[in-house]
């Protein structure tokens, strides 16, 4: 019989080789919503499952604008059937929140201490009035590991995949 995983974990206390999926805003969440979401992410860790196993998982908001989910995959993979569960989990919460936070067009990158945002199509306009540049440190959301979120999700646009458009 499986165990499930404490209700308090926490994404800093997964391993660096746990599996990360990352939602990101357009704006800032305030902080009764960054508890709504913890809260939330809680109650989902823990009854979420692959095949019956208890997955060892966090869920938490960083810099006020993303929401991770974070498994440790070592006792138990997600599956197919529970990663379409994380993702329910994450349409719930836009709901909830009147939020997107599933919409992948949307840049976060920093200006003046500030987190903003802007569209994907806005990224060249951005570049060529000086508003962006290869030193703007960018969000990257692809990452797919904790390691991965610790080493390289604030980086230089000119290290990120938006290096295209330099």
């Amino acid at each position: 019989m499986t165990t499930a995983p404490s209700p308090t974990r926490q994404l800093a206390d997964l391993p660096a080789h746990a599996r990360v999926w990352v939602y990101k805003s357009a704006r800032p969440l305030g902080q009764a919503e960054q508890k709504f979401v913890r809260e939330q992410g809680s109650v989902f860790c823990d009854s979420w499952a692959a095949h019956g196993a208890a997955l060892d998982a966090a869920v938490d908001v960083l810099h006020d604008r993303f929401v991770v989910i974070a498994v440790d995959e070592v006792q138990a993979k997600a599956s197919g059937c529970s990663i379409d569960k994380s993702v329910g989990f994450i349409k719930d919460l836009e709901y909830q929140l009147n939020l997107m936070l599933t919409d992948r067009m949307v840049v976060v990158f920093e200006l003046n201490g500030e987190l903003r945002s802007c569209r994907l199509e806005e990224v060249q306009e951005l570049l060529a009035d000086g508003t962006l540049s290869g030193d703007t440190i960018v969000y990257d959301d692809l990452v797919t590991t904790k390691a991965d979120l610790d080493a390289r999700f604030q980086v230089p646009l000119r290290d990120s995949w938006m290096a295209r458009y330099l």
